[in-house]
């Protein structure tokens, strides 16, 4: 195995021979670099591996809180532990953007400062590297084991990093995009070319994000799919129908043509997919109420959701707004999602189980098909 190194930043030769003591007391057999000003630390973070750095905030050339603008700005994370004689009560704010995991006043509480570092190496070691498993399924994983630490993720085209505390998730760096948006674009290319890894570190992340993880999946999911149908727009000059909710069986006399069988498969496949989390699904007209295919079958609500589609396209129009996507979801009490698919003159609705299956596998996997299948069987 590998050596750690741990990067002492600090001008003080004094407290250098102090902090390198410390650290072969603990009897880690780790690599230690020296850095005696913040530009001699940047370019060593540049160059090299550094499992953990003390970083002093005082120092001549390039203080620590420059140091750490540094590292931010050139997209560069890792533990940090900061050393300080001073005050950092006006400066907190700051150092809590970016993420250290500890502040320790000088003189040094020595014992503490040994259980740290123990604490983040031990952790950086047991990092782990997860493949075979969308984004989305390993923070809800995190989200029910209460865990805290960070997420990192490179793909060929963004990399970033989500940092979590007690299974929420706190705050998202990628790219200098809201939250929302960069965790829109991580699930995105994560299930695609993902290499992530998880190091289950305490940190002082400030909290950014004061949602719940379902809330952030779906805006993540909805601005994601935004993005993409204005892309579609670009490149395909297609305007699509609007339901709305004055809806005259007089005026609907255009022949449609539906593939049945196509809709069956889709509710196949659906159950399929969910397994037991689905509890109900079912694909009707909005014209005359025709119920077409479905799986424990429910009229009513079939009715209470063309009627909720066409006020929900109402009140957009009315705000001006961006029109509805290709789905709304709905969290309902007891752990259940309510999914609605409007598709021209027809909606495929389902009643689905959270509990029962990964957030991330509905929304990346399952629904992306159901809607593509969707729009293959109806064609007006």
């Amino acid at each position: 195995m590998n050596k750690q190194t741990i990067l002492i930043v600090e001008d003080d030769k004094k407290v250098v021979e102090l902090l390198k003591e410390t650290i072969e007391e603990i009897g880690s057999g780790c690599n230690i670099k020296i850095a005696y000003n913040g530009k001699e630390a940047v370019e060593i973070f540049e160059k090299e591996k550094i499992e953990l750095a003390l970083l002093d905030i005082k120092m001549p050339v390039m203080d620590g809180v420059q140091v750490l603008t540094e590292l931010h700005n050139r997209k560069i994370w890792l533990p940090i532990i900061i050393l300080t004689a001073y005050s950092v009560k006006d400066i907190e704010h700051k150092l809590l953007e970016f993420g250290i995991v500890d502040y320790l006043s000088k003189p040094l509480d020595i014992p503490k400062l040994k259980k740290r570092i123990k604490e983040v190496l031990k952790n950086r070691e047991q990092k782990d590297s997860i493949s075979g498993m969308s984004l989305a399924a390993i923070l809800q994983v995190l989200e029910m084991e209460q865990r805290t630490g960070v997420i990192s993720i490179k793909t060929d085209k963004n990399s970033g990093r989500i940092f979590f505390k007690k299974g929420m998730v706190v705050d998202i760096d990628a790219e200098g995009l809201s939250p929302e948006e960069a965790l829109g674009v991580l699930l995105d290319q994560a299930s695609k070319d993902q290499a992530i890894s998880i190091e289950y570190l305490e940190h002082r992340r400030k909290e950014r994000i004061n949602k719940s993880l379902t809330e952030i999946l779906l805006e993540a999911s909805r601005l994601l799919d935004e993005d993409k149908k204005e892309g579609d727009k670009g490149q395909k000059e297609v305007k699509e129908e609007i339901i709305t909710p004055k809806i005259d069986k007089q005026d609907i006399a255009k022949e449609i043509k539906i593939d049945i069988q196509k809709l069956s498969n889709l509710i196949d496949r659906s159950k399929e997919e969910l397994g037991d989390a689905l509890i109900s699904a079912q694909i009707w007209s909005i014209s005359d109420g025709e119920m077409f295919v479905g799986y424990n079958q429910q009229p009513e609500v079939s009715e209470l959701f063309t009627q909720i589609t066409a006020y929900l396209n109402e009140a957009l129009n009315t705000a001006e707004f961006p029109q509805l996507g290709k789905y709304y979801v709905f969290n309902l009490e007891g752990k259940k999602l309510s999914v609605t698919i409007p598709q021209g003159d027809f909606i495929c609705g389902m009643l689905i189980d959270s509990k029962k299956t990964p957030l991330g596998l509905l929304l990346k996997v399952v629904l992306p098909g159901l809607i593509a299948s969707f729009e293959e069987a109806i064609a007006s």
